[in-house]
């Protein structure tokens, strides 16, 4: 009996780690699949759609084309967190606050790079950064090398 308490002591530490690595890997796709939507509509219906995240509140939605359409706000689940958001055009990093992507009906956007993380930024070892590409628009994520 002491034996599987032990063994349960020990690989609880383990587990817990591997779900919080698989929730960020869940919430990066999950905001990756709402810029690429964001993008899709903006040349669909000929009108700027903008992204917008809270890095405060750990938010993160997508205002519509369509101005009658309330926008979808979803939170993201501990412990991951929205860490930073870097501006491309105007070399500018914010760590709190809202940011806005805004994708054009030209298939650009205003780009930047979004960094996500598990816990706080110092003692999170998994980290994601999603790229929209200024040019094109498109999006990517990444795992972060450290």
């Amino acid at each position: 009996m002491f034996f599987i308490a032990l063994i349960a002591g020990l690989a609880t530490p383990f587990v817990m780690s591997t779900l919080d690595r698989m929730e960020l890997q869940t919430s990066a796709r999950q905001i990756t699949s709402a810029l690429r939507y964001a993008r899709s509509e903006a040349i669909t219906v000929k009108k700027s759609v903008v992204f917008n995240g809270d890095l405060t509140h750990n938010q993160f939605w997508v205002i519509p084309a369509h101005e009658n359409v309330a926008p979808r706000i979803v939170s993201l689940n501990d412990p991951v967190r929205l860490d930073h958001f870097l501006d491309k055009g105007q070399k500018e990093t914010f760590r709190d606050g809202e940011f806005t992507i805004t994708f054009f009906p030209q298939d650009n956007s205003s780009g930047g790079l979004i960094g996500m993380g598990i816990g706080k930024p110092e003692e999170s070892e998994s980290h994601y950064v999603i790229d929209i590409d200024p040019i094109t628009g498109k999006t990517k994520f990444e795992k972060e090398n450290e």
